[in-house]
């Protein structure tokens, strides 16, 4: 079905090609390709109409015969025969083989590229024009250019800033702003102006951020970034390029070209993105004619300036009373170009230049505002998905988000005016005529009776020239000011004169090569050390670091001694005076101001690499974002372990705890300030427990990254993504942070990070523990267990939490399954004899590596061993089986009404319902990091109305999978337990409401630990914990991770 889909769609798009050329394919030969495949005895193949289709400029004449012949794979014999019978020409054959060089051997192989944020990508990467008002859109196809670029292999690496929609919302917003990404700084003169629009797309490229970038221009937005910024700019011929898929500003004027670091890279990706479009066929079927067989990179000549005739327009672009820098640089350049044989015909004039330069007079304001909205009002109702769908959709979206989009500062005037347009009446005829006049009249009759091959011209207020008549043009860096702004040279040319300009340009560039990365402070220049692996790039300030520890005696100081020791205030020097680096580093009279001052920097300004006065040298590595934020998880742990090292040295009788950050627990003076006296808690701190500083964790449901809005969270044992939603509390617990922690379950959330970092952790039976004053997702699910390093210290925190709440319902009957005298009791060595195991090979023991298998069948034979009795069942899986347990229909439901009541009873609260959860985290993207990971779990919540029949349908679902499944096997086989590897189990042991206990098994070959777990029956804590506690003692397999503390 899908293969015919493709079909027609493919059809129908060459229909459309055949009524836009005279010359296009026979799509009769081309439905019978598609009907009885390539190759199966068709009378033509899809090789033969490649070329047509996708390099209109380069090719075939006449389309290939409808004849049974393959060119590809034919030999000499082969084709001088369908040469003879008319079957194949010379040319058709040469265009197969340059199309199958250039699809095989594509110049952008592997180049990264970045687009700007106003051409789509049908992906996860947003397109907005620099507006919130298009966060979370979806187009309905990749841009044209994209798609071009794709089937070149180049890499498409994101997305880059601009000023938000084109500039064309408020004149008072400056070049290079948006709502989204902020103000563009030129990376070399930081307080000048960046330009736009395209002002990320030529930064980007300047500051080495990226290779090359595509830019849009409707007025000046490729030309004046590219010259602002010391990059290639080319501005292509109106339809050179295809426009479908990038937002409109005007379909007269826009045209997508490159950003490029020099002339022969813009040239490549021109080479690239150029070619026609049915998407777009009017102007790329018109500009086709302009593009040159072999490309535009034939031109990249190095003599490509003799015999040309260039013209010099000075008014006003070149104010001759102008002493600056550039300006004397203007004069040299132009002895340049004509050494290199150029003919300069100088102080040239365009009628009208002024009428021109002026957007009101020139009319292009007044046609810019009714086709802006034409084509913008389009564009949104093709999307798939958009929050708006016309331009007073966008003013209403700024209007009623003025934080967002900084409304009293910008405004938006300009699109007001737009959407007071209605469609292009009498007057938007009249001022485009005017700009097709003025043209005419102006830059094109300079052009033609001065027979030159371009203009050249200082900087790019030229733009205008060349907008209002889809001329193109290239920048080329020239220079720097005084203060370090660039500027560049502009050449412009008619209509589909890009290989003149390339030739004129390339030359230029080559003879003078004038541009010079920019000097901003980089990492490379800040640090002092830096040490090239195989595996990564090393960045540390050891050298600085050791010196400035031996120059205060602190290179061997113990972690308690005080760091501020006053060993001098000598009054002989200035004792705010830093020491230089010349001065004696043992010298005893050091300032003690001059002490603060440099640890104040090594504690503030050399991190991560060093965050204690203590740390000699620690060489660090980051090889993504991801990895950055997993080293500041590393150091935080560090700084953790040291508070922990320190109340060891003053003797503390305190235990450390971690408690899972819900609600938020405030610290002052060592007294605790809770907002809420939940019961967890509050049996905790009777027994004497100190409550460290709450730990991360997942924000409200699981996720597969375990991203909060705080950290990325990992294993510490290896550079692995930790899960579920205690991943703080287990992490904490393994990297010895603290002693024990407490996490929350819904369905997986106290054992999956348990087994992923090597500690133990309990999921009591629902109700054990109270659940008042704790974040719910599902009272049905919910249960709040210790995470802790030894199953002995998980019982003791155990026993400490259970027990009857009145704020939780569930506790009343839950309180029965409490053993006289507590848990603890229960932690025997023997525990394992006469116990009745469960063993579901099938999915519970399936594993990625052989050894972990083996390490897991001798855990197997030492619970035998150790007394107990294996029961194997084979027909588990279908008993366990809940895929369609439909525990998502009533999560869904539960988690808006549980919420809902505990911030409706929260005594100050930013949000008082789900909903209002929902629209902060759309008000504050970058915050919730809502455009990587969405909502769409809070968003399913929200539409749900209660508990209503499909939820108690799901409930009654959920009730009967426990009991004719989980329950039914553990009583027919008469199990104290069901045996997993891992925490697979989790979902069977959540639904039902059951307990479990995950304790340390095994490690894979990168070090990811995994855990064994242990479940039952509602109650039976006391069983599993013997079962736990025996098989810890006998194996005692968990080790520490291997970072240094």
């Amino acid at each position: 079905m899908g293969n015919l889909m493709w079909r027609e769609e493919t059809t129908n798009w060459l229909r459309n090609y055949a009524m836009e050329f005279d010359d296009a394919p026979d799509l009769n030969c081309y439905e019978q390709v598609l009907s009885n495949g390539q190759g199966s005895g068709g009378a033509c193949t899809a090789y033969s109409l490649l070329p047509k289709i996708l390099y209109p400029g380069l090719i075939i004449t006449n389309a290939v015969n409808c004849q049974d012949f393959r060119i590809g794979e034919a030999t000499i014999k082969d084709i001088q025969r369908a040469f003879t019978e008319k079957k194949l020409t010379s040319r058709e054959l040469v265009d197969y083989y340059l199309h199958r060089i250039r699809a095989l051997n594509p110049v952008l192989r592997g180049i990264p590229v970045l687009l700007k944020d106003s051409i789509a990508t049908k992906d996860k990467l947003n397109t907005t024009a620099g507006s919130y008002a298009l966060l979370g859109s979806v187009v309905p196809y990749h841009a044209g250019v994209v798609e071009r670029l794709r089937s070149d292999s180049a890499v498409i690496l994101g997305k880059a800033s601009m000023s938000e929609w084109y500039h064309f919302r408020s004149l008072t917003i400056p070049a290079g702003w948006s709502a989204r990404s902020g103000q563009a700084v030129n990376p070399y003169a930081p307080g000048r102006d960046p330009c736009g629009s395209s002002s990320g797309s030529a930064i980007s490229v300047a500051a080495n951020m990226v290779t090359v970038s595509l830019g849009t221009e409707t007025d000046g937005s490729l030309i004046c970034p590219g010259d602002h910024n010391s990059v290639v700019a080319i501005k292509p011929t109106v339809g050179l390029t295809s426009r479908a898929g990038v937002i409109p500003l005007s379909l007269r004027q826009d045209t997508i070209g490159p950003i490029c670091r020099t002339v022969s890279d813009a040239a490549y990706v021109l080479d690239s993105i150029v070619g026609f479009d049915p998407r777009d066929s009017e102007a790329t079927k018109a500009a086709t004619k302009f593009i040159p067989a072999g490309g535009d990179k034939q031109f990249l000549n190095e003599d490509g300036l003799r015999g040309k005739t260039l013209g010099v327009v000075r008014k006003p672009f070149v104010d001759l009373s102008n002493t600056s820098l550039a300006s004397q640089v203007f004069e040299g350049h132009l002895h340049t170009l004509r050494q290199l044989g150029a003919r300069i015909v100088d102080y040239l004039d365009i009628a009208n230049i002024d009428v021109i330069m002026n957007p009101v007079l020139c009319g292009e304001s007044l046609a810019l505002l009714a086709e802006f909205k034409l084509g913008i009002n389009d564009y949104l109702k093709e999307l798939t998905t958009s929050p708006v769908r016309s331009l007073a959709d966008i003013i209403a979206f700024n209007t009623n988000n003025p934080d967002l989009e900084r409304m009293e500062e910008f405004g938006q005037e300009i699109f007001l005016a737009a959407d007071l347009t209605n469609g292009i009446g009498e007057e938007e005829k009249k001022a485009v005529e005017m700009m097709k006049k003025l043209s005419q009249d102006g830059f094109e009759k300079l052009m033609l009776e001065n027979e030159l091959n371009a203009i050249v011209t200082l900087g790019s207020d030229v733009s205008s020239v060349f907008a209002i008549g889809g001329f193109p043009a290239i920048t080329v860096p020239a220079g720097y000011d005084t203060d370090g702004m660039p500027f560049g040279m502009c050449f412009g040319g008619l209509k589909g004169t890009e290989p003149s300009l390339i030739e004129i340009a390339y030359a230029f560039e080559q003879a003078t090569l004038i541009r010079k990365p920019p000097l901003f402070d980089s990492v490379e220049s800040n640090c002092k050390d830096i040490e090239h692996f195989a595996y990564g790039l090393f960045v540390h300030q050891s050298t600085y670091t050791e010196k400035v520890l031996k120059r205060f005696y602190m290179n061997t100081v113990h972690s308690l001694a005080s760091l501020m020791v006053v060993r001098s205030l000598d009054v002989r020097n200035d004792q705010f005076r830093p020491l230089e680096d010349g001065e004696n580093i043992l010298d005893p009279e050091v300032p003690y101001l001059s002490a603060i001052g440099a640890l104040i920097y090594l504690a503030n300004c050399t991190r991560p690499d060093i965050n204690f006065s203590r740390s000699v040298k620690q060489s660090l590595t980051a090889t993504s974002s991801n990895h950055s934020e997993i080293i500041a998880i590393h150091e935080t742990g560090r700084e953790c372990v040291w508070l922990r090292n320190m109340t060891h040295h003053i003797q503390t009788s305190c235990i450390l705890t971690s408690i899972k950050d819900s609600p938020t627990i405030c610290m002052k003076t060592m007294q605790l300030v809770l907002h809420n006296s939940e019961e967890a808690i509050s049996k905790v701190t009777r027994r004497n427990i100190f409550l460290q500083n709450s730990f991360i964790h997942t924000s409200f449901k699981r996720m597969a990254t375990s991203i909060s809005n705080n950290f990325a969270q990992v294993t510490i044992f290896n550079a692995v993504v930790g899960k579920y939603g205690s991943s703080g509390s287990a992490i904490s617990v393994a990297a010895n942070m603290a002693a024990v922690s407490l996490g929350t379950e819904t369905d997986g959330s106290i054992l999956c990070p348990s087994s992923f970092n090597a500690v133990v952790g309990i999921k009591p039976t629902v109700g054990l523990t109270s659940r008042a004053g704790v974040i719910p997702i599902s009272p049905r699910e919910d249960t709040i267990g210790p995470i802790c390093r030894t199953v002995s210290d998980a019982v003791y925190v155990l026993d400490a939490i259970v027990g009857f709440d009145y704020n939780d319902e569930a506790t009343r009957k839950a309180s029965n399954y409490i053993p006289r005298g507590g848990y603890a009791q229960f932690l025997k060595a023997d525990g394992l004899e006469g116990k009745r195991l469960g063993l579901v090979r099938n999915p519970f023991f399936k594993f990625e590596e052989n050894h972990v298998a083996k390490t897991f069948e001798n855990h197997l034979q030492t619970l035998r061993k150790k007394g107990a009795v294996f029961v194997e069942i084979d027909d588990g899986k279908a008993s366990l089986d809940y895929s369609s347990s439909a525990e998502e229909t009533a999560l869904l439901a539960e988690f808006k009404i549980s919420l809902n009541t505990y911030l409706r009873e929260l005594i100050a609260s930013p949000v008082r319902s789900l909903a209002d959860v929902i629209a902060f985290n759309e008000k504050f993207p970058d915050l919730e990091m809502t455009k990587q990971y969405g909502q769409k779990v809070f968003l399913d919540a929200e539409l749900t109305n209660g508990i209503g029949n499909s939820e108690k349908e799901a409930r009654k679902n959920l009730a009967e999978l426990s009991r004719n499944g989980f329950e039914k096997l553990m009583r027919h086989y008469k199990l104290d337990a069901l045996v997993a590897a891992g925490s697979g189990v989790a979902s069977i042991l959540a639904i039902g409401g059951f307990p479990g206990i995950i304790v340390p098994a095994a490690y894979y070959n990168k070090g990811v630990p995994i855990g064994i777990c242990f479940g039952g029956l509602k109650g039976t804590e006391p069983k599993l914990i013997e079962i736990a506690y025996s098989f810890e003692q006998a194996t005692k397999i968990r080790k520490p991770p291997t970072f240094l503390p």
